[in-house]
């Protein structure tokens, strides 16, 4: 006999991600901006001294945070990536007897940490593509179920629809029992997306390695009323965040400047893009910051046979989308490469 974990554990499977690109494939499965970090994030990453423990609660990189968004030290929290926050949000707002309600098409981790704590799931599915959800539907959803949290993807991963501000408000306003996570790790990526600021019962978690293509820094962070902040802050062990990222996110706040040049630059080579995929026969359903999503006839399989081609894309299958794939913008020198794998595994559904 062995003693048993928790039972929603036993059989909790990972959520499916992009990223894990099979060798000689090039991989646009991810949305990470595809051009260099800033020198100087490395150089400071490099220099950090890791013969000492961190901050146990990121101080050094909370600090810069706060006055970047006008808040209180003790309404921003810093994560090992946004995912970790996720999670901790899970562990501060959800549990046994709870349930919290999730907007998708969505990224999987945040019914993955809901269930992880022991509560429930519901889903309130976008219609389309062009994908949209029924606001009314929603606040009926809230009144009557009352859900411990509200996830919203902002702009959605993977169907890059982006939640109105006002209907994120009036969600909240119908809910006041019900934490509203809003995230917007890819805003800044996107352009015209207005961010959305925390307020009352809306947190908002932000990425810092997004648009620096830092995905292996691994740091996010949480903004919002300190009293719920608080609980966040509890639910995370000591020293999460490292002393190299903590080092590396403090410079990167300060080439945030540097963001409307590569957002420029990710627009430019997102519309090239997508003329060689249209040229290719692809029917691209939406596009935004570094992501491109095309409908297939059979996602998993066509993921499958992209990988035979020379290319990694996200199957979006565990996404609720089986007749769509998603595609990260790249640099124009593996544009090529992409028409002729596209082409080819085109052909072997014709």
């Amino acid at each position: 006999m062995l003693p048993l974990p928790r039972p929603e554990l036993q059989h909790l499977e990972p959520a499916p991600h992009g990223g894990d690109a099979a060798p000689g494939c090039v991989d646009f499965s991810t949305g990470v901006s595809p051009l260099p970090p800033p020198e100087a994030v490395l150089e400071a990453f490099r220099a950090a001294d890791v013969r000492r423990y961190p901050h146990p609660t990121a101080l050094p990189l909370r600090e810069p945070v706060a006055r970047l968004h006008g808040m209180p030290l003790d309404g921003v929290v810093v994560g090992n990536g946004s995912v970790e926050l996720i999670w901790a949000l899970a562990r501060a707002f959800a549990g046994p007897g709870r349930h919290a309600l999730v907007l998708t098409p969505a990224f999987g981790e945040y019914a993955q940490a809901v269930r992880a704590s022991g509560a429930t799931v519901d889903t309130l599915a976008a219609k389309g593509p062009p994908f949209e959800w029924d606001l009314e539907e929603l606040l009926a959803t809230l009144r009557r179920q009352k859900p411990s949290l509200l996830f919203i993807c902002r702009p959605s991963n993977p169907s890059l629809a982006v939640f109105p501000l006002e209907a994120v408000r009036a969600a909240a306003k119908a809910a006041p029992e019900t934490l509203v996570v809003v995230d917007e790790a890819y805003q800044p990526l996107f352009e015209g997306v207005e961010p959305m600021r925390p307020e009352g019962n809306i947190v908002v978690l932000r990425s810092l390695t997004k648009v620096f293509a830092l995905p292996g820094l691994r740091l996010g962070y949480l903004l919002g009323e300190p009293r719920l902040v608080r609980a966040v802050q509890a639910s995370l062990p000591p020293w999460n965040v490292s002393a190299p990222a903590l080092a590396a996110g403090r410079v990167a706040l300060e080439c945030l400047g540097q963001v409307d040049t590569v957002r420029t630059e990710i627009s430019r080579l997102r519309r090239a893009q997508q003329e060689l995929l249209t040229e290719a026969g692809a029917q691209v359903d939406a596009t935004g910051g570094t992501f491109l999503l095309c409908r297939v006839p059979e996602a998993r399989s066509f993921a499958t046979a992209a990988v035979q081609a020379g290319i990694r894309v996200r199957d979006c299958t565990s996404l609720g989308l089986p007749h769509h794939i998603r595609l990260g913008v790249r640099l124009e020198s593996d544009h090529a490469l992409l028409r002729a794998a596209w082409r080819r595994v085109r052909e072997t559904f014709e």
